[in-house]
């Protein structure tokens, strides 16, 4: 492209490829045309190609054919030494006048717009290109691609021929970015590219219209003259023909369009092929306008009254097409419906538009689905079924997040159900409303008043919803309403959604697919086959994969948007479930490219990173997370025990906070891997007791997207933690075989290093330590760290302990150096115990208190903002020094570097908190420092009495301050 305020030609974008075709060209001399339509960047080509031929030493020439007839040779060939200035003197002469200058250096001769030359111009073109072709002479020219009677065509006939298109989407990207300085959203460039074209011209209107006002749909007025320019060059049937295809969209079909014009399909593919490149065909037999302005332009160049009459005509058109007009293209049909206006009856658009927003069609987006549930909502007569549209609408709103337009919605459709007196109406106005935010409950219970008469007592909000949605379903049975049961059976399902519902879930689900088919319905198949495999899987049944393979191909055949997504969050959980991490993680990186609930996104993240083990990512995972998890502080938890940190999930749950049914699941299993690892006995009853229940099912939250295991796992667990063998032994056994079933390998190594650790406790040591074996190869082949670790810590307490450091109920056995004491229970015990388990490691002293400390007030920062910034420019300067160093081999100044560079990185990480917030003097880390050492050197003094050898090598091995650890000299075997 040219800066024309400065002259000087700068960098093209997108045309690496034709450019080296063209220098290439140039090198080899002879007759070289670029050709494209108006604007496509002929001339910022020839611009850059000729500069870089002026740089490498070429004689360059260049006109262009815009001038009087017979003067553009004169002007060009007037630069050149030696060669006569007028073909008048001979065209031998300038021939070989050319041929003697290109013996000395090489010449190039650029002609821009031949398509405008004269005759005279085209025919001297052509007598140099014959008589110079074997010299170092390249005649350069660029013009549109000619019609087929026109002088140029014998050119084309010996030239090489290199066309420019228009430009790629990340092209235009940076195109657009270069013009307004500014990088708009993908969308934005998606509507710029789909509008011009990547014509380079038309790319740089429509981003400088973006720029100032905002739209993407508007076109300026020198590209309207550009388009009409085009169209001016067509004959009058082409004209008529993209007129009419204008009012089918950007795509359409030949044999849709063959209606609106009256022409047939052959001739109509005939005009096409003259459009000058303004359309282009499909592989799969549609035709595309090249731009989306031509295709704008020509749409309002038409009259109202012939916009509606073709509309009107598109909608027969699909109606007499088998498989259009009711399947394959219900958004196109309903759209054609909308706009055609007075000229088709309003009861059959309504039914147009009303199907489409309930499909999931081809490409059908939920902004697609709002606005035909909009259009719908204008034309509806009947007051009953303007509530059910209404109803509808409100529930695709709070799908696509515009909660701030669902609500007033919501309200004025159940006004509308009371005025009409309509207790059916008022029971779906009450269950949208329970199944979206959830509510008080009042307007259940108005609802279920309506439907059965006074209420007796006070139900549950739940209770009331199921029996509300059970009857709907009820009394649309009694009617043959396939509508209303659908929607009965959908709310019910998600109303009773809990752990012990399975079983109905699924008949539910079955039912509903049932009605899917009887009425054709697509989106609603896809959906009763999703509930359908989280039940059974619920249920350990291994039919689950094929209900679940049915759903992901029922998802992918129509293409919707909403559906793809869900069956790439389905696979990945699956996959999860049966150990193939990759896989899981490769199709979680593909959803994060699709529109779907963040917090679901996350949280099968994290599901994935725990059952690895990755603690260290873990880490950084809920440090980013935020608020973007409604169920945070339970994830966190279930983090924190699984890798040892048994306090503040403890404290979690000792909180008994108010949960959702579809995350009591994860609240469960929370519960029961917090009452293994204390010692607690009126927890474990707690967890035994709400477990119990549910033996043989697995633990399902959040509608499938979270898998915890099968409840025999958990319950096997607990009896293990209370010493009760064959209990432990045969829960695990029973576990192994749930997931076993299932595939669910992941699930049945935890099973099967349970049982193996019950094993070595009971006294089976050979068939223990095999099974270990076993477990630990699998585990490490699947990547399963923390159960490695977990392996090695089996293995480790079965050594021969030097010393022993337990608590039996209140009062604690020390054995050291074949002394034995026993000491009655106190904090600093339990502070030592957690120390000698993690030996060698350090513990954060906040870690060991049994509570939380708050920050102490009017505390002062460790390091102030001018010291912390002196710190990051030392940094910045280190890593120069580092890079330097290492660049000129000196190791030995790139390590002191490194050390230094660590060192201060480990002081600012001790003097911040979370997310980089100051630390402050006297906050909870210090309060901990001073609580912990204070309880340990009380522990240590009373041992002076009790074990003095114990006492004495405990204060040599044991290090308190903010973090505290274990380290003796030489390693101690613990039994603990």
């Amino acid at each position: 492209m040219m800066d024309h305020d400065s002259g000087q030609v700068t960098r093209l974008i997108g045309r690496d490829e034709p450019l080296g075709r063209v220098r290439g060209a140039i090198e080899q001399g002879g007759l070289v045309l670029v050709t494209g339509e108006s604007g496509i960047g002929k001339s910022a080509l020839l611009d850059v190609v000729l500069a870089q031929a002026r740089r490498d030493g070429a004689l360059v020439a260049a006109g262009s054919c815009w001038s009087s007839a017979g003067q553009t040779w004169p002007r060009l060939l007037r630069t050149l030494p030696g060669v006569p200035s007028t073909p008048g003197d001979g065209v031998d002469a300038v021939a070989s006048g050319l041929v003697d200058l290109a013996r000395r250096k090489p010449v190039v001769i650029a002609l821009d717009d031949l398509d405008h030359a004269d005759r005279t111009t085209v025919e001297v073109l052509s007598f140099l290109a014959r008589h110079t072709r074997f010299e170092p002479v390249t005649l350069l020219g660029a013009c549109a691609t000619p019609e087929p009677d026109s002088a140029l065509v014998p050119l084309f006939a010996r030239a090489r021929v290199i066309p420019l298109k228009g430009l790629e989407l990340p092209h235009v990207r940076d195109l657009v970015v270069e013009v307004t300085g500014e990088a708009p959203d993908a969308d934005v460039v998606a509507g710029i590219h789909r509008r011009s074209g990547g014509n380079p011209s038309f790319v740089d209107e429509l981003a400088r219209l973006w720029y100032t006002t905002g739209s993407t749909t508007a076109v300026t007025p020198a590209v309207r003259r550009t388009v009409r320019s085009w169209l001016d060059r067509l004959p009058e049937p082409v004209v008529r023909v993209l007129s009419a295809a204008s009012v089918l969209g950007h795509d359409f079909h030949c044999d849709v369009l063959s209606p609106l014009t009256g022409d047939p399909v052959p001739r109509i593919q005939r005009l096409l092929d003259t459009a000058l490149g303004l359309v282009v065909w499909q592989p799969d037999g549609r035709c595309r306008f090249a731009h989306g302005v031509v295709r704008d332009t020509l749409y309002e160049s038409l009259d109202e009254a012939e916009v509606s009459r073709l509309h009107a005509a598109a909608v027969g058109a699909y109606e007499r097409i088998p498989g259009r007009a009711g399947g394959r293209f219900p958004s196109e049909v309903a759209h054609h419906a909308y706009l055609a206006g007075t000229e088709l009856d309003r009861s059959r658009t309504l039914k147009y538009l009303l199907a489409a927003s309930r499909d999931p069609g081809r490409r059908l987006a939920p902004d697609d689905r709002i606005r035909h549930y909009r259009r719908a909502l204008e034309l509806v007569d009947d007051p009953h079924t303007r509530v059910k549209v209404a109803l509808d609408l409100v529930h695709e709103l709070r799908l696509a997040g515009a909660d701030g337009q669902a609500w007033p919605m919501f309200h004025e459709a159940a006004a509308l159900a009371r005025e009409l007196d309509d207790p059916e109406l008022l029971a779906r106005a009450a269950l949208t409303l329970y199944r979206g935010p959830g509510g008080d409950g009042m307007m259940l219970a108005e609802a279920h008043t309506r439907l059965f008469g006074e209420l007796s007592g006070k139900p549950a909000a739940p209770d009331l919803a199921g029996r509300i949605a059970e009857q709907i379903a009820r009394l649309a049975r009694s009617k043959g309403d396939d509508e209303a049961l659908g929607f009965g059976l959908s709310a019910r399902h998600d109303v009773i959604w809990g752990l012990g519902t399975a079983a109905e879930r699924e008949r539910l689900a079955g039912e509903l697919a049932a009605v899917a088919r009887r009425t054709a319905d697509a989106e609603m198949e896809q959906y009763a086959a999703d509930l359908r495999w989280v039940a059974l899987l619920e249920l350990g049944d291994p039919a689950y994969v094929d209900h679940m393979h049915r759903f992901i191909a029922l998802a992918e055949s129509t293409h919707g948007p909403r559906a793809s997504a869900v069956a790439i969050a389905d696979r990945s959980i699956v996959a999860a479930l049966t150990g193939r991490f990759a896989e899981a993680e490769a199709l979680l990186d593909e959803l994060s490219r699709h529109s779907h609930p963040a917090f679901i996104a996350h949280h099968l993240r994290w599901t994935l990173l725990l059952q690895q083990g990755r603690f260290d990512e873990l880490a950084r995972f809920h440090e980013e997370l935020g608020e973007d998890h409604p169920y945070r502080r339970l994830i966190e938890a279930i983090t924190a025990v699984q890798a040892g940190d048994t306090a503040p999930a403890a404290r979690y749950v000792a909180e008994r906070p108010e949960l959702p049914r579809m995350v009591t699941p994860l609240w469960l299993r929370l519960q029961a891997e917090v009452a293994v690892a204390s010692e607690d006995p009126e927890l474990r009853r707690r967890a035994r007791a709400e477990l119990e229940p549910h033996e043989g099912l697995w633990l399902v939250s959040l509608y499938g997207g979270d898998i915890s295991g099968p409840v025999a796992l958990w319950l096997a667990a607990l009896d293990a933690a209370e010493g009760d063998w064959d209990a432990a032994t045969s829960g695990f056994r029973e576990a192994q075989r749930c997931a076993d079933i299932l595939g669910a390998v992941p699930w049945s190594l935890e099973a099967r290093a349970g049982l193996a650790e019950t094993l070595l406790l009971r006294g089976d040591v050979d068939a223990g330590r095999t099974l270990l074996a076993e477990v630990e190869h699998e585990a490490t082949r699947i990547g399963m760290r923390r159960l490695v670790d977990r392996i090695e810590r089996i293995r480790a307490t079965q050594r021969k302990p030097d010393a022993e450091f337990r608590r039996t109920g209140e009062v604690w056995r020390l054995t050291f150096g074949g002394v034995t004491a026993h000491l009655p229970d106190a904090k600093g015990l339990r502070d030592l115990h957690s120390l000698l388990a993690a030996s060698g490691e350090y513990v954060p002293a906040q870690r060991l208190l049994s509570t939380s400390l708050g920050p102490l007030p009017g505390a002062d920062p460790v390091l102030d903002e001018t010291a912390k910034a002196n710190y990051a420019r030392r940094i910045t300067e280190l890593d120069a020094v580092i890079e330097r160093a290492t660049h000129l081999g000196q190791e030995d100044r790139a390590l002191a570097a490194e050390r230094e560079r660590d060192a201060l990185l480990d002081q600012l990480r001790a003097a911040t908190g979370l997310a980089g917030r100051t630390r402050r003097l006297g906050d909870e880390a210090e309060r901990a420092r001073k609580t912990v050492t204070a309880r340990i050197r009380d522990t240590l003094r009373k041992l002076d009495t009790q074990h003095p050898e114990l006492a004495r090598h405990l204060r040599a091995s044991v290090v308190t301050g903010t973090s505290c650890a274990y380290q003796p000299e030489k390693p101690v075997r613990w039994r603990l």
